[in-house]
């Protein structure tokens, strides 16, 4: 008997606290809308590429920064034409 009674009052305490959590009135947090002033997008990174030029039927490349508008480096010899 004491067994029986000890396992009504555990699923009794299980069965409140499962209400409790069911019942209990969520707490919701403030949306905000993601609504920006300024369209503006900005590139996270550089776009780099390589350029190439012909000069006395040489190959040369050298890279060229698009976002900043410079280049990079030095003009490197590639191979004859």
């Amino acid at each position: 008997m004491n067994k029986r009674k000890n396992k009504l009052a555990a699923l009794g305490g299980v069965v409140c606290v499962a209400l409790s959590v069911l019942l209990s009135p969520a707490s919701a947090l403030p949306v905000q809308a993601a609504v920006s002033q300024d369209p503006v997008v900005m590139p996270m990174k550089d776009a780099i590429s390589w350029e190439y030029k012909i000069e006395n039927n040489k190959l040369y490349k050298r890279l060229y920064n698009h976002s900043t508008g410079s280049w990079i480096g030095k003009w490197i010899y590639v191979c004859d034409l």
